[in-house]
């Protein structure tokens, strides 16, 4: 399959993607590294463009592995400019360099895709189970989207009823474009199988879509959960009032019951300065890697499946 280099430009930046295919059929977009410390989904849409090189594609699919360099260099969630790449979207031409490189991928990527697929995981802050994230109501080739995500290898599926301003997916919603983002490991780590999943996951949907011709289903990922709460927006959720350590009591990927406490803020004596808990009962899709925390940190986020509150918790001591 011939591979073409596709140069998009924000200001000084150039940006490369790499398109494959390019005959009849639908017109998929794959974003990695959104987030300079989610290094997951740049190894996998690497790993995914080797991979579709072998393949015959009925359409295009064009992969963005580093779509933000200057955070991507420093090693940090934000760039240079200190702006989050996904609040930006969909940009401008003439902004800051976050901005501009929002437009330029709105531009030159999402404007004209079929489907979005955005790479992101937890990166060095964080915990988040392996989930596959998609808009509640959303179909792809008059399927619902989320009988499409099923077939991927991922044990939670993150149902939005909406999601925040700013993101790419945010940005495909408003166009009329469907979108999928996965998320999973952090702390720092990579691991093998994460990658994996996202490589094998990627190749399941473009086989759904129509895109390759088929694919091996992926290793069962069940008991697979779908979850509704919450716009997945990251910097939302329970939200810490001290500062000091934070001592977890969960893990990422837990069933939790509404009042249980997910962990505990200690000062420098020891001392219990705060108890964080569920407000309701879902799964713990986000948790608090770091453990040295600060006032109006964010320490988890806990999601539950019928579409209610559950993102919330006490903070009381």
């Amino acid at each position: 399959m011939a591979l073409v280099i596709d140069r998009l430009t924000a200001g000084g930046l150039t940006l490369e993607a790499a398109r494959l295919g390019g005959g009849p059929g639908p017109r998929i977009a794959v974003l990695g590294g959104v987030h300079g410390d989610e290094l997951e989904g740049v190894l996998a849409a690497q790993r995914l463009i080797g991979a579709l090189g072998t393949r015959t594609l009925h359409g295009t699919v064009t992969v963005l592995p580093l779509a933000n360099p200057p955070a991507l260099t420093a090693g940090t969630r934000a760039g240079a400019d200190d702006e989050n790449l996904a609040r930006v979207f969909p940009g401008v031409a003439d902004g800051t360099l976050s901005a501009r490189i929002a437009h330029a991928i709105s531009a030159g990527l999402i404007a004209d895709c079929d489907l979005l697929i955005d790479l992101h995981s937890a990166g060095r802050r964080y915990r988040m189970p392996p989930l596959c994230g998609l808009p509640a109501k959303g179909t792809v080739g008059g399927r619902p989207l989320l009988d499409v995500a099923r077939t991927t290898a991922f044990p939670f599926l993150w149902a939005h009823g909406s999601v925040a301003p700013g993101r790419s997916v945010s940005h495909a919603e408003a166009l009329g474009k469907p979108w999928v983002y996965f998320e999973c490991g952090g702390g720092g780590a990579l691991r093998e199988h994460d990658i994996d999943r996202y490589v094998t996951s990627v190749l399941r949907l473009l086989a759904e879509v129509g895109v390759l011709d088929a694919e091996p289903a992926p290793a069962p990922a069940a008991p697979q959960v779908v979850v509704r709460d919450g716009d997945g927006n990251t910097d939302d959720g329970i939200v810490l009032g001290a500062s000091g350590l934070f001592v977890t009591r969960c893990a990422a990927g837990d069933a939790v019951t509404g009042g249980q406490i997910l962990g505990t803020v200690h000062g420098p004596d020891g001392a219990v300065l705060e108890t964080v808990r569920a407000a309701a009962g879902g799964y713990v899709m986000m948790l608090r890697h770091d453990f040295e925390v600060a006032a109006g940190d964010v320490a988890a986020i806990v999601a539950g499946t019928g579409g209610g509150a559950g993102t919330g918790g006490d903070g009381a001591a």
